[in-house]
């Protein structure tokens, strides 16, 4: 084994960073422990700090304060979004692709009897076919259409600007899984034709178990989480006051620091396709996740010549950590892959996503190759000149 923990899996989750656990504890210790919906002195003092949280968090993303409403996270998120609009707008037919995250198309499948279902076409790299986009929302009437903005697995941007503007045209609804997206690049929803959006922060150096939804502010959606009046009553339920403010904290550190850290990130994926390329013959990168302009700088998905469904294992065993693809789909293959691979690229080959973060280093991705190459050449013997 190497003699330190190589962590490559952070689309799975971030570590967070150490100003925000400061953060976190330092308002851990004594300041909002009161239920923010006492009237009292303790009560008001921890609803103001959600309310500033709130506020701070619309100005970095460029919205209304009253168009975010915290939830648990990107899978609770999808969830409220996509039942509560069908369930508020009646909405009779969805459109999404099968690239989505499970939390969408897991919850599109639970609801299909009431719902008519459209899945866009994607190419062998992951692009999504806007022309039938049009084609589908020129032929039905009170539609929902749920498109991520960065996949989670092959790490691909969607042209979520064209998307909104098709969906306007034809009056129908826009839900962005932005989960990939926000905390990682800078978003100004004043621009975006979007409707509603979703974000965690455990995603962009945040706390587990907290994120929000944006609901464009003319929207009114039915209750999701029936109980008290936390959140307009849509989401019910005692706040998570020092998640809530560790996301907004962790928002603002990324948003402040946004060159810098991409810069640093981007020098790893560079640095480590090269070297990948370098020394390991015929290796294929899926979707555009080698492409800088159209990928998420963090995110790299790749597909060895080899058939070994061990090597994830075989990596950790050697101190380093990377993924097959979705953490919520471990047991499964792929569905990504599954829809843009053909039946022997998926049988004889391998494929494995890394993903990266500001606490990687230039040696990590040495290192990383270095195990990788042997465990494909299946010779631990073999040096290569990369140390």
């Amino acid at each position: 084994m190497i003699n330190k923990l190589i962590y490559l899996d952070s689309a799975s989750n971030c570590r967070m960073r150490n100003e925000v656990i400061n953060f976190y504890k330092k308002n851990l210790d004594y300041k909002y422990f009161s239920n923010p919906s006492s009237f009292h002195y303790f009560g008001r003092k921890s609803k103001s700090c959600i309310e500033i949280s709130r506020e701070k968090i619309s100005k970095i993303i460029n919205c209304n304060p009253s168009e975010i409403y915290f939830t648990s996270g990107g899978t609770e998120g999808n969830n409220l979004i996509i039942k509560s609009v069908i369930e508020t707008f009646k909405i009779k037919n969805i459109i999404s692709s099968k690239l989505e995250h499970l939390s969408v198309l897991n919850t599109i499948l639970e609801i299909k009897k009431k719902i008519k279902i459209f899945y866009l076409n994607n190419d062998n790299k992951g692009n999504l076919d806007l022309k039938q986009l049009k084609k589908i929302l020129k032929k039905n009437n009170n539609t929902l259409v749920s498109i991520m903005y960065v996949n989670n697995e092959i790490g691909n941007i969607n042209n979520i600007n064209k998307i909104g503007e098709i969906c306007k045209k034809y009056n129908a609804y826009f839900h962005s899984d932005c989960v990939q997206f926000i905390g990682h690049f800078k978003i100004n929803l004043k621009k975006i034709l979007c409707d509603f959006l979703t974000a965690s922060a455990h995603k962009f150096y945040g706390p587990f178990g907290i994120g929000f939804i944006y609901i464009k502010k003319e929207i009114n959606l039915n209750k999701f989480i029936i109980g008290g009046l936390q959140e307009k009553g849509i989401r019910a339920g005692t706040e998570n006051i020092y998640s809530i403010l560790s996301l907004y904290k962790a928002l603002e550190i990324n948003n402040k620091n946004y060159n810098k850290d991409k810069k640093k990130i981007k020098k790893l994926k560079k640095k480590c396709i090269n070297l990948l390329k370098k020394n390991i013959d015929n290796i294929k990168f899926n979707g555009l996740s080698n492409n800088f302009k159209k990928s998420s700088f963090y995110i790299l998905n790749i597909r060895l010549p080899i058939k070994d469904d061990l090597l994830h294992i075989k990596l950790d065993l050697k101190g380093i950590m990377i993924s097959k693809g979705s953490s919520c789909n471990i047991t499964n293959k792929s569905h990504v892959l599954k829809n843009i691979l053909n039946k022997k690229e998926l049988n004889n080959t391998t494929s494995i996503r890394i993903s990266y973060s500001i606490y990687n280093s230039i040696l990590d991705i040495k290192l990383f190759v270095y195990e990788l190459k042997k465990i494909v050449d299946n010779n631990y013997n073999y040096l290569i000149k990369i140390i």
